[in-house]
């Protein structure tokens, strides 16, 4: 009977333990606190400002309000904070509808409770060792120059030397000891780690793919093996969490994208893939496969506008019409496809088009039967897109040491242009099988021409609708904005916005202003002014 009742108080107690149970949620915000280009400018380390100083600071690169960041910690804790989605990892006793109620600054919330279901296995791997040849490469020679990445490159001194690869991946195990990454830890290749899950900078634990994807890129093992950019800098981040499919680890992505750019990466290598997720998770739709709506694809497209190169993985869901994953199916990134030694598609490597019937993948390479360096430093074999993209990752650095002043624009079209597909490409192949030699002239061409791109790529840009108008303008715009001016075709201002907070739109009301046409005229923290025709109906 005593146990009968202890079992009763046990079951009324638990609606209670329930109730204070902490749910964790993406959360984002609305808005931004205006600070001076020197105080933001801090956050990035010297390469990172060089680059800045061609692309210019944006709404991206300013920091999440601390005001908000403050209001929130009363009501949870903040596990991570994204600046370029303007949102942050926070776990509360609050539900959403009272998070909601409380804070007006919230623009929306995302539910990301956790279900854990054991480690996984992201990678085919194969335990057959390499039986090497006379060359440095040994069985990686083959893999390499389907895409002419040693005749036409490495032979010419271009190995990834002065370029910076971030990495992002489930763990880097070995990585720390590894004979094959030996030389990159002697050198001080290695510029930065950090594990998001556990907000650290050891990385080198947790899920082997990582370890294996960068050695198809970064290794040196004596004669047995050499990667596609073995002399680059790199980056390791530990980004996705094996053990689950969350929307977190997008999140993380993005924050791991955000790190890369503040140490000024070049590229950024990602072999990891969203669409399907665990229970309390938002799943996406082939419908969503567009380019414009998953958590990842917001990242990857802000990464393009940093000048950051990214390829990614399309996947390995198969043939089917749209079975890639996100981000690949952003414009903004080289979606790599995995082919076997005989060019022909590997059966399990996805296939576009994107949902909004765009071309994907972008390209493809080796990626059945590829060699990679095992954790025993070994050479072996494996399946999967994970190993096609850093192949690519490679060839572009290359690519990259050797036109330096080419923006991420210029190198990806690129590469597109000048494969072997490219005047007919598909949703299977897509440009198809890159060639270096023929990259690698393109890029020389628009290195001899004095485009201005560097001034292009800095001029201010917005947007504005409706327009003409009746009564409300929306302006849209990145930029980080001092004043929004309305001026009479004479030159007299008619009203003027100085903006406290900021935001990517602004609304301003013109009800009280006479029909006519007017002069919008924008001026940028930086002191850049840019200006286009209003109409007043």
């Amino acid at each position: 009977m005593k146990n009968m009742r202890i079992l009763f108080l046990l079951f009324s107690l638990f609606p209670c333990f329930l109730f204070g149970q902490s749910n964790e949620y993406i959360v984002f915000l609305k808005g931004k606190e205006k600070l001076t280009q020197n105080k933001f400018a801090e956050r990035f380390s010297p390469r990172a400002q060089l680059q800045k100083s061609n692309y210019g600071y944006d709404f991206y690169d300013l920091p999440v309000s601390n005001t908000y960041l403050s209001e929130l910690l009363k009501e949870g804790e903040i596990i991570n904070v994204s600046r370029w989605l303007n949102a942050v990892h926070l776990s509360s006793v609050l539900n959403q509808t009272e998070l909601v109620d409380r804070f007006s600054f919230i623009d929306r919330i995302i539910l990301i409770n956790q279900k854990e279901r054991g480690e996984l296995a992201i990678l085919e791997t194969k335990s057959t060792f390499s039986t090497s040849d006379s060359s440095s490469y040994g069985n990686a020679f083959e893999q390499l120059e389907i895409t002419k990445t040693i005749s036409c490159l490495h032979d010419n001194g271009l190995d990834g030397t002065g370029v910076l690869i971030a990495v992002l991946d489930a763990g880097s195990p070995e990585l720390d000891s590894m004979k094959a990454f030996e030389t990159l830890r002697n050198e001080g290749r290695i510029i930065d780690t950090w594990d998001f899950e556990d907000n650290a900078c050891f990385v080198y634990h947790k899920n082997s793919h990582g370890t294996l994807v960068s050695s198809v890129i970064a290794a040196q093992l004596d004669s047995n093996y050499l990667g596609a950019a073995p002399k680059a800098d790199y980056a390791f981040y530990l980004t996705e969490i094996g053990r689950f499919e969350r929307n977190v680890e997008e999140f993380n992505l993005i924050l791991g994208l955000e790190r890369a750019d503040s140490i000024g990466a070049d590229i950024c290598s990602i072999s990891l893939g969203y669409r399907n997720f665990d229970t309390l998770q938002v799943s996406y739709s082939y419908n969503d496969m567009n380019g414009s709506t998953t958590i990842a694809v917001q990242g990857v497209n802000i990464a393009k506008r940093k000048g950051i190169i990214i390829s990614v993985a399309a996947g390995n869901s198969g043939s089917g019409a749209g079975t890639l994953s996100s981000p690949c199916d952003a414009d903004s990134v080289l979606c790599v496809g995995a082919i076997k030694y005989d060019s022909t598609r590997a059966g399990f490597s996805s296939e576009g088009p994107t949902s909004d019937g765009r071309i994907k993948p972008d390209v493809v390479t080796i990626g059945q039967g590829c060699w990679f360096v095992g954790l025993d430093d070994t050479a072996r074999f494996g399946n999967g897109t994970s190993f096609a993209t850093p192949l690519i990752t490679g060839m572009v650095a290359c690519l990259k040491q050797a036109h330096p002043n080419r923006s991420s624009f210029e190198i990806m079209d690129a590469v597109r242009n000048n494969s072997d597909r490219a005047s007919n490409p598909d949703i299977i192949y897509g440009w198809g099988i890159p060639n270096s030699c023929k990259v690698d002239s393109a890029l020389a061409v628009l290195d001899s021409i004095a485009l201005g791109i560097n001034e292009l790529e800095k001029s201010l840009k917005f947007s504005i609708y409706p327009n003409p108008t009746n009564e409300f303008i929306t302006v849209n715009t990145t930029e980080i904005i001092e004043s929004i001016s309305i001026i009479q075709l004479d030159g007299k201002l008619v009203t003027s916005l100085l903006p406290s907070q900021m935001n990517t739109s602004y609304k301003i009301n013109l009800t009280e202003l006479p029909k006519g046409i007017y002069i919008i005229r924008i001026q940028s923290q930086d002191g850049r002014v840019s200006s286009k025709k209003l109409i007043k109906q």
